[in-house]
């Protein structure tokens, strides 16, 4: 028997991937000293495998967070208290 394909995990995969190579860009522009990145934990799982070494040494934190949806202001205070507490 074969499987159905996981069109919604292939998607997230992809989005990982390409949010990878777009950091890789944007850090070897210059355009980014540090980086704190939010994401679901899937996500954030996928993410760092896909991540390249420039990224990663101007990762200052991660937090595995589901914000979607969430005002700005709110996401904000949720990420520096993440910080704060690290």
């Amino acid at each position: 028997a074969v499987d159905d394909t996981d069109w919604h995990q292939l998607s997230k995969d992809r989005f990982a991937s390409d949010l990878a190579k777009i950091l890789y860009q944007q850090a070897h522009k210059g355009r980014f000293e540090k980086i704190v990145i939010v994401a679901p934990p899937g996500t954030l799982g996928e993410l760092r495998d896909e991540m390249h070494q420039e990224v990663r040494a101007k990762m200052i934190g991660e937090i595995p967070k589901t914000l979607t949806n969430h005002p700005i202001d709110e996401i904000e205070k949720i990420v520096k208290a993440d910080l704060e507490a690290a």
